[in-house]
């Protein structure tokens, strides 16, 4: 430069003075374009130069204003304002006081700055120096400071804003902030613009020079990638020579450590469709642990992703023998695997690919598919915690037989042969036969000879040597998790990879005797310590202790329903649907059905309403039926059929629930305590309370508690509670509405006793669970249908208990086609979900409704409801008591209470 004390060759963006000064291009793009902190405007330049000139004289100008700044007219007030670059907007500043309440003065500038652009760089012309303040406001950050903050974000990747600000953690509190590099840093949401643009920028790099960057990545370690196929199937097979000779072992193990254990990782890579597959093998005599013996990054866990990832296990494995002068065996390439179809699939066309390659002729492809399946071990903990999660499905297993059921599973692990096998299994089927098709999925020959030893074809000593679960391989992707972390994107994972895999070989060489630095890399005679813990304890990890109890803060008020509502909150949570539908299926149905005769309807009708609610998930339909739900369906209809009172056959068409009212119309002596109980669950009783006052001494009847007859609307109810189902039902359940007798019930054979006039009250004393309200004659009725139907208008103890009935679903009717179908409510936390259900469509499942408004679906008027089918009425509505048991036997104390200030005691 002409005067070089004026400029700073780093460029720190305050040019000042008056020089000249030549930069190369690398430069200029270094300095983003010789970026100053001037408050400049661009101006126009001359139209004839051009960046691809040869000489500076030839390029293109453009020039720089500087526009001074602005600045309080008070001499005690030092605020410095940066104008905008425009007139305009100068003109806006300047009509705002100060933050003193003074007026603002601009100090303009007239150095102004021409920046020749040519083909080999930039020659700048600064043109004087400047007069004022430097603004105390910049707009940008220095190219020293970005690289600085770039180091930091590059080095924490998974910091925020709030972290980077604050300062890292560390073990003497927080490292240095980032607002230690620039003022300009102290802006969160600064620091989130800048962080996210370096973290996108070095994604997109790697993305768009990917092939040059793995192609490099190859050359810098030429002995690690295997193989890598790019397309549909993308496969990139990973091997060090280590890990190969780790997989080939010159003798057999004691342990059952002996094989190979493969599984894939589902979160390893950023794509959530990407796994990496993982085959690993025991090191018995350094390590004394599992460690990688093949790694394969696969864009998917098809069948022939897996083909790839054998096929390149079986051939490194041979390489090796070949290497070692040892023969290569079937049995070398034996695993453990999970139950996965694509696995297996893999396994065996690899194995087969392999062979013919490696020994052409030598076996029939039909010979080689007959041994493939001999060297596969299913993982025996994947159907032991089968087990455990079918156990608790309470419409599969009765919560009373888990233990059964388990034992009962368990066994056919341990079966001597076939026909004790069959045996056992069919006696498994006959004590749970809802869990028959979960049985036999295990059972079917694929997956019965990889688990069951009764029907293994793999040599028993085989079998024996090498583990009986994945568990290894599921430890050995914890490892991976913990050493290089997850969602990696491709380039940096296969990286960390190769870290990964060469740190088991440095243990490795940290244990050899003529290794410089040998040390120990784990304490005690075996790193094993689980296996001490085990023999010791008989067990490897402690049971979760109890959480302790934290103080409440005194704060605040008594603000939880415990505390406001005390014992009562229990009784309410207990009956509340807020949380799950299935849940109050659940606490209500299940006690109430306990105690049913084994042979009985209603027993049936529990498992199959529990298998439903347990295997069904809220998704929706989904193509392929469901064929457990289908049979018991089926299953279930047969037995009503082969009720001696129905008379009905498997075609014929009845009422929508006439044969619940049949299987729970039971009077006299067969209604044990147990099955009154279950009954209760869709039954109201009553009883009816005649007084009549024609003689001098008042008579009164008073009924049995009976049943009471189906809940039945039709047009003149409709009319007297103008279409009101609240008003009805309130009024249903009121005691004190006595209704006029034609005459004395004192009468026989047409002699009357008694002319006085009588009345009677029906007292109704149960509510059911479950209250069905069938609708008549919808065309001459006009029902305002709500989503609460509660007995009380304002009875806040009742409240407590959960003495409301909540919606659950519609019947609706086609009388021209003798069909029912069914509209029903979901709850999930605080998501609604509301389904369409037609027997004869979508293979019997349920549809997802795409509307979650109540009103109008479910609730409203009912000639207004939307998305009926043509032809349909609705038939019936469906409610859920919430408070279940607890609230039917308080709604009885309370009927019973206002009976008596009528005078009526029962």
């Amino acid at each position: 430069p002409d005067n070089n004390a004026h400029v700073d060759p780093e460029w720190d963006g305050w040019p000042n003075g008056d020089f000249s000064c030549l930069f190369s291009l690398d430069f200029v793009e270094t300095h983003e374009n010789l970026r100053v902190h001037w408050a400049c405007e661009t101006l126009g330049g001359s139209a004839n130069g051009s960046v691809q000139g040869e000489t500076w004289q030839d390029g293109k100008v453009t020039r720089r204003k500087c526009r001074g700044i602005i600045e309080c007219t008070s001499s005690t007030c030092a605020i410095i304002v940066r104008p905008q670059t425009r007139a305009r907007g100068i003109q806006k500043q300047l009509s705002e006081a100060c933050a003193c309440g003074q007026p603002l003065l601009h100090q303009p500038c007239d150095v102004t700055s021409i920046l020749h652009t040519f083909r080999d760089g930039v020659f700048y012309q600064n043109g004087g120096y400047h007069h004022h303040s430097r603004p105390t406001v910049r707009l940008h950050m220095s190219r020293k400071e970005k690289d600085q903050f770039t180091k930091i974000v590059q080095g924490n990747p998974g910091a925020g804003p709030l972290k980077l600000l604050v300062g890292q953690p560390g073990i003497e509190g927080p490292g240095d902030s980032v607002a230690d590099i620039t003022p300009l840093l102290l802006n969160s949401e600064r620091i989130k613009y800048e962080r996210r643009k370096i973290l996108k920028d070095a994604r997109a790099a790697a993305g768009a020079n990917f092939a040059e960057e793995f192609t490099a990545f190859k050359e810098k370690y030429p002995n690690f990638i295997c193989d890598a196929q790019f397309g549909n199937v993308t496969v990139i097979v990973m091997q060090t020579p280590f890990m190969a000779a780790k997989l080939v072992k010159s003798s057999v193990d004691g342990e059952a450590v002996n094989g190979i254990v493969s599984d894939a990782a589902h979160r390893v890579w950023m794509d959530h469709n990407s796994l990496l597959i993982v085959s690993s093998t025991f090191e018995p005599t350094r390590l004394r642990c599992w460690v990688p013996g093949l790694m394969s990054y696969s864009n998917g866990g098809t069948a022939e992703h897996y083909r790839i990832h054998f096929f390149y296990l079986f051939r490194g494995m041979a390489r090796e023998c070949a290497a070692r002068d040892i023969e290569v065996a079937d049995e070398l390439f034996a695993n453990v695997v999970d139950f996965s179809a694509a696995q297996r699939k893999g396994f065996i066309l690899a194995f087969v690919d392999f062979w013919v390659e490696h020994a052409p002729g030598e076996r029939t492809i039909t010979e080689l598919l007959d041994a493939a399946p001999k060297l596969i071990k299913g993982c025996a903990h994947h159907f032991r915690s089968q087990i455990t999660r079918v156990k608790k499905i309470s419409g599969v297993v009765d919560p009373s037989k888990t233990d059964i059921f388990e034992n009962f599973a368990r066994k056919l692990l341990s079966c001597k042969n076939i026909p004790e096998f069959n045996r056992h299994a069919t006696e498994f089927i006959e004590a749970f036969p809802r869990a028959e098709s979960w049985i036999r999925w295990w059972m079917l020959p694929a997956h019965a000879c990889m688990l069951f030893p009764t029907f293994r074809v793999m040599t028993a000593e085989l079998w024996d040597s090498i583990p009986e679960t994945t568990n290894a391989e599921e430890a050995m992707h914890w490892k991976l998790y913990a050493a290089i972390g997850r969602r990696l994107p491709l380039l940096p994972g296969l990286k960390a990879l190769f870290k990964f895999a060469e740190h088991y070989q440095r243990l490795f060489d940290a244990t050899l005797t003529t290794h410089e630095d040998g040390v120990k890399i784990y304490y005690g005679p075996d790193p094993q310590r689980w296996k001490r813990v085990a023999a010791r304890l008989g067990y490897t990890q402690h049971s979760r202790h109890r959480a302790r109890k934290v103080s409440k803060n005194d704060g605040r008020p008594p603000d939880t329903g415990k505390a406001l509502l005390g014992k009562r909150a229990k009784a309410r949570a207990n009956g509340k649907v807020a949380a799950k539908p299935t849940k109050a299926l659940d606490e209500s149905m299940q006690p109430m059905f306990n105690d049913l005769p084994s042979n009985h309807a209603l027993r049936d009708l529990r498992q199959m309403v529990f298998t439903r609610v347990e295997v069904v998930t809220l998704a929706g339909y989904e193509p392929g039926g469901c064929t457990l739900l289908s049979q018991q369906r089926d299953g279930f209809r047969q037995s009503l059929v082969n009720m001696p009172r129905l008379k009905l056959t498997m075609q014929d068409f009845a009422s929508m629930f006439g044969w619940l009212y049949h299987i729970i119309d039971i009077r006299g002596p067969q209604l044990t305590p147990g099955l009154e109980r279950a009954i209760s669950y869709f039954r109201t009783t009553s009883v009816i309370l005649k007084s009549c006052k024609g003689s001098p001494e008042n008579h009164w009847q008073l009924s049995k508690i009976k049943p009471r007859s189906e809940y039945q609307l039709h047009t003149e109810l409709c009319e007297r509670y103008s279409g009101d189902l609240r008003k009805w039902f309130q009024d249903l359940v009121r005691v004190n509405k006595p209704s006029d007798l034609a005459a004395c019930w004192h009468a026989q054979d047409g002699h009357v006793f008694c002319e006085g006039s009588a009345v009677q009250h029906e007292v109704i004393l149960n509510l059911p669970v479950m209250l069905i309200i069938e609708i008549g004659d919808m065309r001459a009725s006009n029902w305002s249908i709500p989503g609460i139907l509660s007995p009380y208008a304002s009875n806040s103890a009742a409240s407590a208990v959960g003495l409301k009935y909540s919606i659950v679903g519609h019947i609706y009717c086609h009388m021209g086609d003798k069909h029912f179908i069914a509209r029903y409510l979901t709850v999930t936390g605080l998501k609604k979900k509301i389904f369409d259900y037609d027997g004869m469509k979508h293979e019997g499942h349920a549809v997802r409704n795409r509307t979650t408004k109540m009103r109008g679906a479910l609730t409203g008027p009912s000639h207004l409801l939307e998305g009926i089918p043509n032809g349909y009425l609705l038939y019936a509505v469906v409610y859920h008591l919430d408070g279940g048991e607890t609230a039917q036997k308080f709604f009885r104390r309370e009927q019973v209470t206002q009976a008596a200030k009528l005078g009526l005691t029962f």
